[in-house]
């Protein structure tokens, strides 16, 4: 079960997914479990020696007149395959209220793409811009979303998502050389900052235009980043990540046990 009881979304949560291409799922995580996910996590970013192999992490150097915090004091700005630090870690790919989620959105096979860390240490500057994830991520088709865990409250001064409703159903031409958009030709008016708690969880389309703000606070602002997939989604970009491909769903039923006791304690 979730933190809060649920396995699948409402009518209207379904509905808004499909309308928008993002859903905000507020106060997914709370009480001694948001905490036990921030304590957990913050291991993973101060412990960061004798880690498996298949693991990544990046670094940010702290920009004039900013330090990093004591959450994240060594300024970690990325990870790939956390997901291999251990069984907490696949608990949290697992976790079978997101995995119902996904059945929602997208039907009853489901499948783990990848897993990754996006943080936004003090001082951070997003350099990426509008984008579309599915240039990065090709497949036969486009049914694959990313469930970002926000761990610290994000409005738009602290680099929050802003995503544009509704702009999932096709994809749009990439910039010469790049993947991302070609900035000019993105109507970004109708744009929503995803304004979000910690605790908080947001779903975001394969196809959605999105981009990541910039952090002047002096706080860091961490999230993780959970891919998944249909399972008649075929992979047409190598995938090599950590448990790609895993089963999580096949006829709208969530197939991982629990490895822990979180949550479930």
């Amino acid at each position: 079960m979730t933190s809060d009881g649920l396995l699948t979304l409402s009518r209207e949560q379904k509905a808004s997914f499909q309308q928008d291409g993002y859903l905000h799922l507020p106060g997914f995580y709370h009480g001694d479990v948001l905490q036990r996910l921030r304590d957990e996590y913050h291991q993973l970013v101060t412990q960061t020696e004798n880690r498996p192999a298949n693991m990544s992490y990046s670094y940010m150097d702290p920009p004039e007149g900013y330090v990093p915090d004591e959450f994240n004091p060594k300024n970690v700005v990325g990870m790939m395959d956390q997901v291999m630090a251990g069984d907490f870690w696949i608990d949290h790919v697992t976790e079978p209220g997101i995995v119902g989620a996904l059945v929602d959105c997208f039907g009853p096979d489901i499948d783990f793409h990848n897993g990754k860390v996006r943080n936004k240490p003090p001082g951070f500057e997003s350099t990426q811009g509008w984008h579309q994830d599915w240039p990065y991520e090709l497949h036969s088709k486009p049914e694959l979303a990313a469930a970002i865990t926000y761990l610290d409250p994000t409005d738009f001064e602290a680099g929050a998502t802003e995503v544009i409703p509704n702009s999932h159903l096709q994809a749009l031409p990439t910039a010469e050389g790049a993947s991302t958009l070609i900035q000019e030709d993105v109507d970004d008016s109708e744009a929503v900052v995803c304004k979000v708690a910690a605790g908080d969880v947001v779903i975001i389309h394969v196809m959605v235009i999105h981009r990541a703000g910039h952090n002047y606070t002096p706080h860091s602002r961490n999230a993780i980043i959970n891919e998944y997939k249909t399972a008649g989604a075929i992979d047409h970009w190598n995938n090599r990540c950590g448990l790609a491909g895993l089963p999580l769903a096949r006829g709208g039923r969530p197939l991982m046990p629990r490895l822990t006791d979180w949550i479930d304690a």
